[in-house]
């Protein structure tokens, strides 16, 4: 038995965690969705599918790793899906399950267009990473059933570690990304933004998306709307900036996170 854990905002990781679940015959559960409803994991084999934040693990992961509660797993896995550097996000996972006494097995990245909105991808690239996506999660299957481990070439430096810290603080104090703001003459109050969110901080009133705290910084808002109504602080995805990956739709990972948000 076998359970991948993903969390995703613009679909990437849905993508890569579909496709692994497909080949290894494994459940996929949102993190969030668990973190919400905690439980006994008695899986064999676990898989964690995460994004990379400015070099690091999302907050929300190092808690799903400091708070999941295995029993009978032997072999664990992690795929963090990158723009461009995958930085320390493995290695950290290894060190948050070695101060549990757990094991990190093995490791891997795949490279996929950036939805940072500061670093995009272009066209060009963004077309070629999709491409190369199928062919790159199917090796990585394949490595998986024979339960490769490679966790020892995981490592970090002091470097690693500033970079990622001041990179989250950059988007947090100074382009104030979870300070949103609607754009009236452009929502259409479809409420896709609400579905998607993976905290479950967004909720609809009278037409328009209202904000709660609790935002996981995962940029899905405002990728997915479908008119650019929404601004990240000082960030707006438009044109070449704006991306959701296109194997994923709004139905595939609406509904499927339940984080309790403060209102």
């Amino acid at each position: 038995m076998a359970k991948i854990f993903y969390f995703t905002g613009t679909g990437n990781c849905y993508s890569v965690a579909n496709r692994l679940g497909e080949k290894l015959g494994a459940e996929l559960v949102a993190i969030t969705d668990y973190l919400s409803h905690p439980y006994i994991v008695e899986d064999a084999v676990i898989g964690i599918v995460t994004p990379v934040y400015s070099m690091d693990l999302p907050q929300v992961v190092a808690e799903f790793l400091e708070k999941v509660q295995l029993k009978e797993t032997r072999y664990i896995f992690c795929v963090a899906t990158m723009g461009a550097m995958a930085g320390r996000s493995l290695y950290h996972v290894k060190d948050l399950l070695h101060k549990r006494k757990l094991i990190l097995s093995a490791g891997f990245t795949v490279t996929l267009p950036d939805n940072s909105i500061i670093f995009p991808s272009g066209e060009k690239r963004m077309q070629m990473l999709l491409a190369a996506e199928e062919e790159t999660v199917n090796n990585i299957a394949e490595l998986l059933k024979e339960h490769e481990e490679n966790s020892v070439k995981m490592k970090d430096c002091f470097l690693l570690k500033i970079s990622a810290a001041v990179g989250m603080w950059s988007l947090k104090s100074v382009l104030k990304v979870k300070h949103k703001k609607i754009n009236e003459d452009k929502c259409n109050g479809c409420g896709i933004c609400a579905k998607i969110c993976p905290a479950g901080c967004i909720i609809m009133e009278k037409g328009r998306p209202v904000f709660s705290e609790g935002c996981l910084t995962c940029f899905g808002c405002a990728q997915w709307c479908p008119n650019e109504a929404i601004n990240l602080g000082w960030l707006h995805p438009t044109g070449k900036t704006k991306y959701v990956h296109p194997g994923v739709d709004v139905q595939a990972i609406s509904g499927r996170n339940m984080l309790d948000c403060k209102q």
